[in-house]
């Protein structure tokens, strides 16, 4: 046990008024950080951190603290005096279903604190050297791997009680070569859920980024129109949770009746062959959440179903309380110094009936889109930049452009899909979340291939 003050004394003794909720959440955590750059390796830093947070919501006023001491009581004292001195909005919780120990599922794959720091530096060096070493006009590689585990133990004045061990992992190769005017770049981008053989057996990956970095140097850059694109699973996965996903949280909906509107239930924005979950996902994967950080069960939300919204919000306690609704398992803290927000966990589009050969097939002047290397929104627009693309004319995959930017609205993308792949893509990339100052935070998504007609691209 982490918190060893857990008695209902904890809570009685913080001053809080009647009516009050109070809960304390206490981590323990270690990270390794390893980078390979230039020559070699550049850095290896293995760190622990440690602390509690306590927030209190209640009918004067609500509030949050946190500390690197991991003593509860002073914090909650602090969380409760804040409450009532500061004029925090006062603040309400739904009633929700509890997370069970007993609920918690084995762990599964290599676990990353099992293998030997030198045996991991033996294996991903070697990537480094690798890339280095595989072709003359490559001018330079960057590896960046980061595991941590963290156990946390939450504590609520209702009574429930409840530890959990986080785990992530990721891994990002980028290899560079000389393109003249602008450098160009090939990657490999893998994550899971603290399981190291995801980082294992990647020299094809590695060789096939180094030879998208050395082509990319004669293809020309995308010439900026309207285009249909065919999006492979991951890109397609970092579009829904981009889109709907960010659209679904339910913070966003707090006073913002155009949204509301836009996603009431029964209200179509998306085809017919578009369903869209977002679940706890399965362990071993970077989004896997069987219990949230207000020690809420995971549930599904199945938030479009054959193109109609169904249920348009992902809560955490206090959002379902304004909305009257029931909370998701969606509060998420990237850890003690954070409040729980809602959050993605992982975000799934259902297959469809095509293959990408079909879809290819479909397409008279396009892209080919595979793989991301970075992608926001405002919830208005999106905007996403493809790992690599290729040419679409008239059915035929043709060369390498470069410089791809996709960008549309947010919601006019739904309607813009008219295929959707049979298989289904399942991995985890070294893609994050962030929201309001609290990144990276893992997420995972599951998605076939998507075709989208119309949509604008840009050279970035």
């Amino acid at each position: 046990m982490l918190l060893t003050g857990a008695s209902p004394a904890l809570f009685r003794d913080a001053g809080l008024r009647a009516g009050d909720y109070a809960e304390v959440r206490v981590e323990r955590a270690r990270t390794v950080d390893l980078v390979w750059r230039g020559d070699g390796l550049e850095s290896s830093v293995t760190s622990r951190d440690e602390g509690c947070c306590a927030r209190v919501i209640g009918g004067s006023g609500s509030a949050f603290a946190s500390s690197t001491a991991v003593d509860a009581g002073p914090v909650l004292r602090r969380a409760a005096r804040d409450a009532v001195e500061l004029g925090c909005a006062a603040g309400r919780l739904a009633a929700h279903r509890p997370y069970r120990d007993d609920d918690r599922p084995g762990e599964t794959g290599e676990l990353a604190e099992t293998v030997g720091l030198a045996e991991k530096a033996e294996l991903l060096g070697g990537y480094h050297a690798a890339a280095l070493a595989a072709h003359p006009g490559v001018t330079g590689a960057l590896v960046y791997y980061r595991e941590s585990v963290a156990d946390v133990e939450l504590f609520t004045s209702e009574g429930t009680g409840v530890s959990y061990r986080r785990r992530d992992l990721t891994l990002q190769i980028t290899v560079y070569a000389d393109g003249g005017a602008a450098r160009t770049a090939g990657s490999v981008s893998a994550g899971s859920g603290g399981d190291f053989s995801v980082v294992r057996g990647l020299a094809p990956e590695v060789e096939a980024a180094v030879a998208t970095a050395v082509d990319l140097r004669a293809a020309p850059v995308v010439a900026p129109g309207e285009y249909d694109v065919v999006c492979d699973g991951p890109l397609a996965g970092i579009w829904a949770h981009e889109t709907i996903g960010h659209l679904a949280e339910a913070d966003h909906h707090l006073g913002d009746a155009r949204l509301q509107r836009s996603l009431a239930p029964g209200h179509r924005v998306g085809p017919s062959m578009l369903t869209i979950v977002d679940h706890p996902g399965r362990p071993g994967a970077r989004g896997f959440v069987p219990v949230d950080d207000e020690g809420t069960a995971g549930t599904p939300v199945e938030l479009l179903r054959e193109g109609v919204v169904t249920r348009p919000r992902l809560h955490d306690r206090s959002t379902a309380a304004a909305f009257r609704e029931e909370p998701t398992g969606n509060a998420r803290a990237l850890n003690f110094r954070h409040p729980p927000l809602p959050r993605l966990r992982t975000i799934a589009i259902a297959p469809g009936a095509a293959s990408e050969e079909e879809m290819i097939g479909g397409v008279a002047r396009g892209l080919l889109a595979r793989g991301v290397l970075g992608g926001q929104t405002d919830r208005a627009g999106f905007t996403f930049l493809p790992a690599e693309c290729r040419e679409i004319r008239d059915g035929e995959v043709r060369g390498r452009v470069r410089g791809v930017v996709l960008s549309g609205d947010v919601l006019g993308a739904f309607a813009a899909i008219d295929a959707i792949g049979r298989e289904q893509w399942r991995g985890d990339t070294s893609a994050s979340c962030g929201k309001q100052g609290q990144n990276p935070l893992p997420v995972s998504s599951w998605a076939p291939a998507l075709r989208l007609r119309g949509i604008r691209v840009t050279s970035g």
